[in-house]
């Protein structure tokens, strides 16, 4: 599990390498399990969803139809979800003060000592600064993902183009999921964390700021749950 592909091209530069580090849980011995895709259709319609739906600017997206490296063969992604668009608010509101201050200073008459060639140079940078960090927190919050599938949970932490973690558990190795939800904003906007433990050893898998928390956990419980019943019926 590296990274998510939509059906549209990416507009990420591309580079040479990439540094992952991942937590594997140890996979189900025997046989590969996976939900079906009409036991999947069932669940969705259980839970009030219907295949690609996407809301909150992609953020929350049902059975989007794309497929991600380290995929199984019948495994599909049945709910895609990023941070909820809300917490882009503090680093979007930083870059809009971050392009204001160079002209500001220059009205304040922060530089009328400086030559004006250093200061146009100096303001280029600023602004270049700016545009790196706008886009690498855009980036951040884009390709980290929280993607359940008809086999897994999946977690995928980006930091920046050259490194990002990849956590997964499989549906069979997971206990009772929970979420946190609390705030004026998490409130409001309906967002939360998601924490998925699980009965091997392993890490805790754990989406932050993820929109309809309860719909996720009750959508991860019940695949769980149909995976059981499936191998209970030893199919």
């Amino acid at each position: 599990m590296a990274e998510v592909y939509e059906s549209k091209p990416s507009s990420a530069p591309s580079t040479p390498s990439i540094t992952l580090r991942t937590s594997p849980l140890r996979a189900t011995e025997g046989r590969h399990e996976f939900v079906p895709r009409e036991v999947v259709d069932a669940v969705l319609e259980r839970v009030g969803e219907v295949r690609g739906r996407k809301a909150l600017a992609g953020a929350f997206c049902v059975a989007p139809g794309t497929g991600f490296v380290g995929a199984q063969g019948d495994e599909e992604a049945v709910l895609l979800l990023r941070a909820h668009p809300i917490v882009n608010i503090r680093w979007m509101a930083l870059v809009l003060v971050m392009l204001l201050v160079p002209s500001l200073l220059v009205d304040l008459g922060a530089f009328s000592l400086v030559p004006g060639g250093f200061v146009f140079v100096g303001q280029l940078l600023w602004y270049l600064i700016t545009f790196a960090y706008a886009l690498e927190s855009f980036l951040h919050w884009y390709y980290s993902v929280f993607i359940i599938t008809n086999e897994r949970v999946v977690d995928i932490d980006f930091y920046n183009l050259l490194f990002r973690e990849v956590s997964y558990a499989t549906l069979n190795h997971i206990e009772e999921p929970s979420m946190t939800a609390g705030g004026l904003f998490g409130t409001v906007f309906r967002f939360g964390n998601v924490r998925v433990p699980t009965a091997a050893e392993g890490p805790t898998i754990e989406g932050v700021a993820l929109p309809y928390p309860e719909m996720v956990v009750r959508m991860i419980s019940e695949l769980s749950e149909e995976l059981e019943k499936r191998r209970e019926r030893g199919e």
